[in-house]
């Protein structure tokens, strides 16, 4: 403890804390078998009108827009609820966002990759790295077992052209 007037704060005793409260809901249902078969079949139906609109949306790739948006929450309206028909769109929305963020990242490693291995066929083998310079290859096997493929995946990593339907899956 420290001494009163002292600039130091007093530290108080060592305590337990209560785990988290809130983070994960729990429901316990107690239903009857015809409720539990009408959710299932709920289920089954949103699932299914989820995964026509996410094909949907991968198909009309990049030209998508606001005026797509409402037409595919208008299209699916009639099959549920238009906060359903909203709540799916946009979660499909996010997903089609989040893969090609992903595949964006993704090309981006690859030519991370792809400018790191020529640059180390480039160095003398055995050659040290120092800074930002990679090292050469330890050896010439090594070496050799790079160059070989080399020529075909310069040829068909180096630009890849980003396609317009991330995969997606859900």
């Amino acid at each position: 403890m420290a001494k009163p007037g002292s600039p130091v704060r007093p530290l108080r005793e060592p305590f337990v804390v209560p785990p988290q409260r809130g983070v994960a809901i729990r429901t316990r249902l107690f239903l009857s078998e015809s409720e539990s078969a009408v959710l299932r079949r709920a289920g089954a139906h949103l699932g299914s009108l989820a995964a026509r609109d996410l094909a949907r949306r991968c198909r009309d790739g990049l030209g998508h827009d606001s005026a797509d948006w409402a037409r595919r929450k208008r299209d699916l309206t009639p099959e549920c609820s238009a906060r359903w028909a909203g709540a799916i769109t946009r979660a499909n929305n996010a997903a089609w966002t989040a893969a090609r963020r992903g595949q964006a990242q993704h090309l981006s490693t690859l030519r991370s990759a792809i400018g790191t291995v020529s640059a180390r066929l480039a160095r003398p083998v055995g050659a040290p790295g120092s800074g930002r310079v990679p090292a050469g290859y330890p050896s010439k096997s090594v070496w050799f077992g790079k160059a070989v493929g080399w020529p075909f995946c310069a040829t068909g990593c180096a630009s890849p052209k980003p396609t317009t339907r991330p995969a997606v899956f859900m």
